[in-house]
């Protein structure tokens, strides 16, 4: 009878081990596959709205007419690839000249986002770096000669046909924009954005007998100076999505 209960004693021992056992291995699964599931989500989301100021600018004047849309792709925590599309059709006067720009331009590039949210935030001071290209035509609508010793005409005397005036087609420019900007969360998922660019062109096609006073995208461009500037305020919508490997 003894050694009945003894060995009832010891079945009884190794069962609450083994039912012991069993529960550390389920928690410690569960623990792994908890870390599992956080290291594998990755942050991605699309984000994508408009120049604002353009749309405006275009409603107001008669001479500019102008839209761009923005948008970019968060591939790391604080990394995204970011691009603008845009077209132009814009007359203005510089200086003796009356010409017409038409056109379309893109930029390709990145932005880095430098600020360190507080939780629950989502605001951006973001660095960024653009590849950008237009392809565009000119008109030349009209210019006046700088003669400071008039002899057979009138020194203010519009021209508006004949030598170089009319339109070029197939025209091109290539630049590096380097940009500096912010974007702050209105509310949830919707963003307002400030951007300010540095320009240096590479490259341009200039048009026969004139030049490429101003370049969709670029903006104004001078001969001796292959710099410009330009800024764009945006509204745009966050899409959040995640995946898990």
């Amino acid at each position: 009878m003894k050694q009945v209960h003894i060995w009832v004693f010891c079945i009884s021992l190794l069962s609450c081990v083994q039912f012991v056992n069993g529960q550390e291995q389920e928690l410690i699964e569960i623990e792994v596959s908890d870390s599992l599931d956080t290291k594998e989500k990755t942050p991605l989301s699309l984000r994508f709205g408009a120049d604002l100021y353009r749309l405006i600018r275009s409603q107001t004047s008669d001479e500019y007419n102008s839209y761009e849309i923005v948008g970019d792709l968060r591939i790391r925590e604080n990394l995204y690839i970011a691009m603008e599309l845009g077209t132009i059709d814009f007359t203005q006067q510089s200086e003796r000249v009356n010409f017409t720009t038409t056109g379309s331009y893109y930029k390709l590039g990145f932005d880095f986002n430098m600020y360190d949210n507080w939780e629950g935030m989502d605001n951006h001071v973001v660095l960024g770096m653009r590849f950008a290209s237009s392809a565009h035509r000119q008109k030349l609508n009209s210019y006046q000669l700088l003669d400071r010793n008039p002899f057979w005409q009138d020194p203010e005397t519009i021209i508006a046909s004949g030598f170089a005036t009319g339109e070029s087609d197939n025209l091109s420019a290539m630049w590096l924009e380097f940009v500096v900007g912010f974007k702050v969360q209105l509310v949830k998922n919707v963003y307002a954005g400030l951007s300010l660019r540095l320009n240096r062109l590479l490259n341009d096609t200039p048009p026969k007998n004139f030049d490429n006073i101003y370049i969709p995208g670029f903006n104004s461009k001078t001969e001796d100076n292959k710099f410009g500037a330009g800024f764009n305020y945006t509204l745009s919508y966050r899409i959040p999505f995640r995946f898990k490997k």
